[in-house]
């Protein structure tokens, strides 16, 4: 039995630096103590830094004539911004240190409401990139085609593509422990009769889930553009 009474009330959850840094630098989150939160930041700026090196790698792959910057160039700070959120301890672990289950439960509910509002962000540039992607492997389909483009030129389209859709998948996988996790504080607050707090869990967690579900699509999408890649 957990005696809340006897411990004290953690500090709220630190809030999350989200700006995208191409730079590939670190040095503006380096006042964040927390070991989870300053991973995930780090993920978020190397991240941006791995889309604008697809551009800049991808983006001339056909031309020399001005008329085709094809494939990547416009892939931004999608890849790998939620890249190690989960590194370190997750709070719905950290009961015991709280002063109260109260306190606990809403520092678990915010933490999901945080990882939704990250994951409908995520969402939406790997949108725009996915837009950007597939009109540009039409293009170089097309190339390919009319001989414009060969099979070397094909391949990195499609690294490209394989690329975001294997980190789009790492994403997915540990969004999925993430509402394991908040399932199991979920079935704690019913079962302690804290009614309010599982109201409001239960629904972040759907809110998560559909933002989950809508990942999933967007990962089909890339694999139908990888195939059309494939010579």
């Amino acid at each position: 039995m957990i005696d809340f009474q006897a411990r004290p009330r953690l500090a709220a959850i630190p809030a999350l630096c989200i700006a995208v840094s191409l730079t590939f630098g670190t040095a503006g989150c380096s006042n964040i103590q927390d070991d989870g939160t300053r991973t995930k930041t780090e993920g978020t700026l190397v991240g941006g830094g791995i889309g604008a090196a697809f551009g800049a790698l991808l983006g001339g792959l056909i031309g020399g004539d001005g008329k085709g910057a094809l494939i990547g160039a416009g892939i931004g700070a999608g890849v790998g911004s939620l890249a190690g959120f989960f590194v370190g301890k997750h709070v719905a672990d950290k009961k015991a240190e709280y002063a109260s289950r109260e306190d606990w439960l809403n520092d678990c509910i915010a933490h999901t409401r945080q990882m939704t509002s990250e994951t409908r962000e995520y969402n939406a540039k790997l949108n725009k990139d996915i837009n950007t992607l597939d009109r540009e492997s039409k293009q170089l389909r097309t190339a390919y085609k009319k001989k414009q483009a060969d099979k070397s030129q094909m391949k990195k389209g499609r690294e490209t593509v394989i690329a975001l859709q294997k980190d789009t998948q790492k994403n997915i996988k540990s969004l999925q422990e993430e509402v394991k996790k908040d399932k199991q504080v979920l079935a704690d607050a019913r079962a302690n009769g804290n009614k309010k707090e599982a109201a409001a869990l239960d629904k972040e967690i759907k809110s998560l889930n559909a933002q989950i579900e809508q990942m999933k699509k967007y990962n089909a999408k890339l694999a139908n553009i990888s195939a059309r890649l494939a010579v």
